[in-house]
């Protein structure tokens, strides 16, 4: 016993592993500094080399920060850093010195141009450079092997050399000033899966990356060819509802650009989308609630009933309230890029659950493919499921019910063969979705299940396809899931499929 435990009840005494738990947090405290002391820590005289060189994470931002004090290039082993929303103009050739940097974010710094000093951090993995002053994105200022780099709100029109970044798999280009010349070279990156293109300045969207062996996700609302669109699909939207029908209550949630309430709207207990701010990553306010209001007509089974859309005090949506439904899975994480986290609970899913989540996402898919839009971010984690837990299944889980959701980046295409390859490229993007759902599936199924699995599979590999005509039609897969399950008991009539 330690002395001044003794008296207490064993277990109030301090065991090895709490020892060992404080031990890790006092090391995670040493190893990330953010806020206004990692400001001091930078700015001390004379610096702090030892805690300095131990830092694995440093976060300056919104600190006012004009300049990066030289002490900067002590921290050897720092893998992240983000300065962004300081007036600093640029970003500091310090990050040179930085040779464990993965990591680099400088938002909102008001910089005009990337610095060359990028460009010898060779193990830069990410890189977000969101709302500055860059007007020509020079693939020469960054490192081969980076594989995200977001560049959205900025003033780019031009992306020389861009093509020398060969293993980007992400690129978030949203809100600049590209036409479709200006866009086009990004096709000579084989890697590329995911393209945020909304609110630039496309006309059309480039024949190169409509062939292109990889696309899978494609953001493109808020363009003149994507509004022209927007604008035929609109005509047959329902009429708006009289905000003043509605009662919001307590605040549910929020994400890019907007907050849900609880409420209530002609007696009935809702779910109210408002939006924040006019432009986020995916897209626009404005795009996103257009999206909803034209699929809200007649609507579909497999995706979030939008019951009632309104413009004033403020764009808003009246959805349909999923009393316990969780996203299917995470987000991607810096080190996945494209690809989906797994639950955080654990969960694992029995395969008619991955079955009916399969197939509720490819209705959904051929349901807004018929009228005319495409989802461009298909993924587990906008998959919202309603589970139960299978008796004697530890974290196993049978599905209940199925929605696809989050309409950031949804756009309207054309009726022409261009806006049929951009709704075929989606098809991948359900293809990854099959993968991750297959990583939930138990790691060793019963024999019974085996059909099941070897579907998933069998889809998974044709959504697969580097040639973008020999992709499947969310239709034909929609029927031929709902086919498997009813002739298992489950699912619904394939007639069902729009």
């Amino acid at each position: 016993d330690f002395p001044a435990q003794r008296g207490r009840p064993h277990f109030l005494r301090p065991s090895k592993f709490d020892s060992m738990a404080e031990g890790k947090a006092k090391q995670a405290r040493q190893e990330a500094a953010s806020g206004r002391a990692a400001k001091d820590l930078l700015e001390a005289d004379p610096p702090d080399a030892v805690t300095l060189g131990a830092l694995s994470q440093l976060d300056v931002r919104k600190l006012g920060l004009a300049s990066v004090p030289s002490s900067l290039g002590l921290c050897r082993r720092l893998v992240k850093l983000d300065l962004g929303d300081n007036p600093l103009l640029k970003v500091p050739d310090l990050v040179a010195e930085l040779p464990c940097l993965e990591i680099l974010f400088a938002s909102g710094v008001d910089m005009k141009e990337v610095p060359l000093a990028v460009h010898k951090c060779e193990k830069l993995h990410m890189v977000g450079f969101r709302n500055n002053q860059i007007a020509s994105l020079n693939g020469a200022c960054f490192p081969q092997n980076l594989a995200w780099l977001i560049a959205a709100g900025n003033q780019i029109r031009e992306m020389p050399n861009i093509s020398r970044l060969q293993h980007v798999r992400k690129l978030m280009l949203s809100h600049n000033r590209l036409t479709c010349a200006g866009l086009a070279p990004v096709a000579e990156i084989p890697a590329l899966e995911m393209l945020r293109v909304a609110g630039n300045c496309l006309e059309a969207f480039p024949k190169a990356l409509l062939r292109h062996p990889r696309l899978a996700w494609v953001a493109v609302g808020g363009n003149p060819f994507a509004e022209a669109a927007l604008e035929k699909r609109l005509d047959g939207a329902p009429p708006l509802v009289d905000f003043k029908e509605v009662s919001v209550g307590e605040k549910l949630g929020s994400g890019a650009g907007a907050t849900v309430y609880r409420g209530s709207w002609r007696g009935r207990v809702v779910a109210v989308k408002l939006w924040d701010q006019e432009t986020f990553s995916d897209g626009s306010a404005k795009g996103e609630w257009s999206i909803n209001l034209v699929a809200s007509a007649p609507g579909h089974r497999s995706i979030i009933g939008v019951l009632g859309a309104f413009s004033e005090p403020r764009m808003g949506m009246i959805l349909e309230l999923l009393e316990n439904a969780v996203a299917a899975a995470g987000p991607p994480t810096p080190a996945s890029v494209t690809r989906d986290s797994p639950p955080s609970d654990g969960r694992k899913l029995d395969s008619v659950g991955a079955l009916k989540v399969a197939e509720g996402v490819a209705l959904a898919g051929a349901y807004l493919h018929s009228r005319g839009l495409t989802h461009a971010d298909i993924y587990l984690h906008n998959t919202l499921i309603i589970t139960e837990l299978v008796p004697r299944g530890g974290p196993l889980v049978s599905v209940r019910d199925v929605r696809l959701s989050d309409f950031g980046g949804a756009t309207a295409v054309s009726d022409d063969e261009d806006g049929r390859a951009l709704q075929r490229l989606e098809l991948r993007s359900f293809g990854w979705l099959l993968q991750d759902l297959l990583g939930l599936c138990m790691a060793a199924p019963a024999p019974e299940e085996a059909d099941a699995v070897a579907l998933l599979q069998d889809v998974r590999a044709r959504c697969a396809q580097e040639d973008v005509e020999r992709l499947p039609k969310f239709a034909e897969l929609a029927v031929e899931l709902s086919t498997f399950l009813l002739g298992h008991g489950s699912g619904v009539a394939p007639v069902g499929a729009l």
